[in-house]
């Protein structure tokens, strides 16, 4: 149960403290004293949305903290799995900054808002006039019902099993998308595979023909230099070897005379055998080259031919081109991977359909069991609240497709009139019809509910005299069971409170702030005599007040 409320620099409140007993707490005021105020602070603990614009001071945070007592709630695994301190007296606390940044706490630890609003979720609900407005909503229709089957834990299986489908139809269909580039792309790189394979190229052959055809082009340049050179080696008279050769005889015939002499002539027999091989190389190298047009053209296009490859697929050299051809090979190959896989991926989306569509099965028959009996005890309390012709109807609409919460389509059907065919809630009822069937559905989910605190702002709107006190019967017979506080207009409602809270205005030359005093008895008494006859009451109204407070 929510123990204590602190607002502080927040809308018109400076500093707020309130304390919160067991049972039914009423709360009144004159509209616009500040009520909605501290439903909105107290719904900054739910995890809502906050900005700076809330900040009564603009130069200091907004702190709003909750204290509540969480013995018997058995959240002891909820406090293990997200590493918090568990303690019975828990403080929920939420920061505000001056920019607008928003931090949030529980014991002091700091936490991510939506595991703020999961424990929050499990300790208080509020209801406004404005949730009035959720029976046009499907998802809180089947809320309904899923909460008095207890079956949330089922629809939760439900949901991951569906969310873990969609996350696989999603990679199914990138996949798809992936493959059937691919297979465009298959039948171009199977060309590009057998045009490179079929050209049957060679690690440095684009080197090798430019240089040969550099060669064979300039073959008679090349054969003319040879044999000017043999004729100075070899051919005239005298010629560089014959001449050597007599260097070296005269040499010989005086290297016995001294060491270095005969070191002279060493070398320069050493000469003459090295010249004499260089003349006959270069002969047979002569004999050997000819100039072959034929051969030329064949090189000149094998290299033309590299070179269009080249420039085709933006490459410089055979190395790239090979390169290439690799690569190019190894996508292929991944092909039948991809393959394997869409495969595969196929079969698991089948089998987690079929599994979604097993478990919205179950939770449809589970729904379906539970209809009569959540319809009849709904329609006891809209009964006991003034509608005894009322009829209500939950009807389950099967489909084919896996929804949010399974394959139902969950509809209310009404009528307040006997005689009066049931329709669609929100097509029928009126304001004040709906305030009372939301106050009945709110009371049967309630006795099924293990939620220590309720909240009702202002649920009470279109409901006045002798329904007024039916209304707060039922109110008192909910907060028997739980923590119940009700923002309220209407004495009746009021006077059945254990405690009353009164939130008002106090206004000075430069600002107004909220207030709120927990009243005496008779304090309560003159706030209710207020209400029901506005600021001029008597002491007749007075009177009227502690009678209603006493019955």
């Amino acid at each position: 149960m929510l123990n204590s409320l602190h607002i502080q620099n927040y809308a018109l409140i400076s500093s707020l403290q309130i304390r919160f007993d067991k049972g039914f707490t009423v709360i009144t005021g004159e509209t616009g004293a500040g009520k909605s105020i501290i439903m909105g602070a107290l719904s900054l603990i739910l995890g809502h949305r906050a900005d700076s614009s809330a900040l009564f001071d603009k130069t200091k945070k907004c702190i709003v903290e909750a204290s509540f007592d969480v013995s018997g709630l058995d959240l002891d695994v909820f406090f293990i799995e997200n590493n918090l301190d568990y303690q019975e007296d828990t403080i929920v606390r939420r920061e505000i900054a001056v920019t607008g940044k928003s931090r949030a706490f529980i014991n002091d630890t700091p936490v991510t808002l939506p595991m703020l609003k999961e424990f929050s979720s499990r300790m208080i609900d509020i209801h406004s006039q404005h949730q009035n407005l959720l029976f046009q909503n499907a998802d809180f229709r089947t809320d309904v019902v899923d909460l008095f089957a207890g079956i949330k834990g089922q629809v939760t299986e439900y949901q991951s099993v569906l969310s873990d489908l969609k996350n696989s139809e999603h990679q199914l269909s990138e996949l798809q998308q992936q493959h059937q580039t691919a297979l465009e792309r298959q039948d171009f790189l199977q060309f590009v595979l057998k045009e490179i394979e079929e050209a049957h190229l060679k690690e440095n052959e684009q080197d090798e023909l430019e240089q040969n055809i550099e060669f064979l082009t300039h073959t008679e340049t090349i054969k003319s230099n040879l044999f000017q050179i043999l004729q100075i080696l070899s051919d005239e008279e005298p010629s560089a070897v014959s001449s050597l050769r007599d260097a070296k005889n005269l040499s010989a015939s005086i290297a016995p005379y001294r060491a270095d002499l005969d070191e002279m002539n060493q070398r320069i027999n050493s000469s003459y055998i090295e010249l004499k091989d260089i003349a006959n190389e270069l002969n047979s190298l002569n004999d050997r080259i000819e100039y072959n047009a034929d051969e030329l053209e064949t090189m000149r296009q094998r290299l033309d031919f590299i070179y269009s490859l080249e420039q085709k697929h933006h490459l410089t050299s055979v190395s790239e081109l090979l390169n290439k051809y690799q690569s190019v090979k190894e996508e292929l190959d991944n092909f039948s991977e991809d393959e394997e896989q869409l495969k595969n991926l196929t079969l698991r989306c089948q089998q987690m359909q079929d599994k979604a569509h097993q478990l919205a099965e179950q939770l449809h028959q589970n729904r379906k069991k539970v209809l009569p009996s959540l319809q009849t005890q709904v329609l006891e309390y809209v009964h006991s609240l003034g509608m005894p012709d009322a009829q209500f109807v939950i009807k389950l609409a099967p489909t084919n497709t896996l929804l949010k919460n399974g394959i139902d389509e969950v509809k209310f059907l009404f009528s307040a009139n006997r005689g009066v065919d049931v329709a669609e809630l929100e097509k029928v009822a009126s304001g004040g019809e709906i305030s009372r069937l939301m106050l009945a559905v709110k009371s049967t989910l309630s006795e099924k509910s293990v939620l220590p605190t309720v909240v009702f702002d202002e649920i009470d709107v279109g409901i006045s005299g002798e329904m007024a006190g039916k209304v707060a019967a039922l109110m008192q017979k909910m907060a028997q069971r739980r923590q119940l506080m009700v923002i309220t207009h209407l004495p009746q409602i009021a006077a059945k409170g254990n405690c009353h809270y009164l939130v008002y205005k106090e206004v000075d030359e430069n600002t107004s702030r909220t207030k709120v005093t927990l009243l005496s008895p008779d304090q309560r008494a003159v706030e209710i005599a207020k209400m029901m006859s506005g600021e001029k009451w008597g002491e007749a109204t007075l009177k009227a007040a502690q009678e209603l407070i006493e019955q």
